[in-house]
């Protein structure tokens, strides 16, 4: 086996930003080399252009243990795709979101080879969608007793996420030059005034208390030059809600006091596993003892390709290592805490988890 780190330098420096295919197809090309070479089974499929990489300890579709990682990436600066280590933090694109994951899945994978039934999806385009995860379990891909989604909080694990629906709104006009305003209908006050009747029903949210609907604005356009009062703006918001069918709400809402355009873009249901199912207290139990504190049951404001696991009837627990800023400047991951959730998922799957001794405390 490879070491991790050095491992998850080099997938950094393949730049697999989502959008450029290639790139990602190198990444995963990277990972199905060097797992094939320490003796998993492995199979690439193949997803509108992008490659995908199941690997498993043995040749099964449905082994008993599944991982799901993406080794795609938001876009960054071009220093952040050179990494570095810093005060024991590695830093850099996806260092936490999600290539540290998907290294971790990769080394599990190696060494609990030959003792126990562990499979792993790493999906290509989870940060705009996770199409090639729904169809890698259209394909048949799965498992029998539990799915670790490796994307989502250290030192818990994930239950729950919210539901995503994107509207662009949009307010049409009429075209006058600046000077003269009254000839016109500014596009864009119609759109302000709009946004800011559905500011006015939003009820705030803190930190800690975040199970609940959120609305925020994410791109603007309007006009085209300083001296033309604009005939057409539009707004897109995302907007995550915790309640089945939140996204018709949503858009009902929208639609009935904005008085604008509404369209929609992206949609995916709320998610909700019972955080009390025996796979998952299991879980929770052997991460406290290994990791020496309390692990809880959490509720995640963003999305995974947990999602497309929710149909299978099997559990599924979101969870992964410590990291900051993800999609930020400053991503990084706490090495430490990689390498200790490597050895705790190792012990966790082949069932040595209560002889362990404590890898991470505080």
């Amino acid at each position: 086996m490879r070491d991790t780190i050095a491992l998850l330098e080099d997938l950094i420096r393949l730049r697999p930003v989502t959008a450029d295919v290639v790139a990602v197809n190198a990444a995963t090309g990277f990972l199905h080399g060097y797992l094939a070479a320490e003796g998993l089974h492995c199979c690439l499929e193949e997803v509108d252009g992008r490659r995908v990489l199941y690997a498993c300890t043995e040749e099964t579709r449905q082994p008993e243990f599944l991982l799901n990682a993406h080794v795609d990436v938001v876009p960054g600066e071009e220093d952040q795709f050179e990494p570095r280590v810093v005060d024991g933090w590695l830093h850099g694109r996806g260092s936490n979101d999600c290539l540290g994951n998907a290294v971790l899945s990769a080394q599990v994978l190696c060494r609990v080879r030959g003792r126990a039934s562990v499979g792993a999806v790493f999906s290509a385009d989870e940060e705009t969608g996770g199409a090639t995860t729904a169809a890698m379990v259209r394909r048949g891909y799965g498992a029998r007793r539990l799915i670790l989604v490796l994307d989502g909080p250290a030192y818990a694990v994930a239950v729950a996420q919210k539901g995503i629906v994107t509207c662009v709104l949009t307010a049409r006009g009429r075209a006058a030059h600046a000077s003269t305003p009254w000839l016109g209908q500014n596009a864009i006050d119609a759109l302000l005034d709009g946004y800011s009747k559905v500011r006015e029903g939003l009820a705030s949210v803190v930190a800690g208390d975040e199970w609940h609907d959120t609305v925020s604005a994410t791109v603007i356009e309007g006009g085209t030059v300083a001296n033309r009062v604009p005939d057409r703006a539009r707004l897109t918001l995302n907007i995550r809600f915790t309640e089945p069918g939140g996204d018709q709400r949503w858009v009902a809402l929208l639609r009935e006091v904005s008085g604008l355009d509404v369209a929609v873009g992206v949609s995916c249901p709320v998610v909700v596993f019972d955080e009390a199912t025996p796979a998952l207290t299991d879980l929770a139990r052997a991460m406290a003892a290994y990791l020496g504190r309390e692990i809880g049951a959490k509720r995640m404001n963003g999305a995974t390709d947990a999602r497309h696991f929710a149909g299978l009837g099997v559990p599924v627990a979101i969870l992964g290592a410590a990291g900051r800023d993800v999609h930020g400047r400053d991503e990084a991951v706490d090495i430490e805490v990689l390498r200790a959730y490597e050895e705790m998922l190792s012990l966790y799957l082949t069932g040595g988890i209560s002889g362990a001794a404590s890898g991470v405390q505080g």
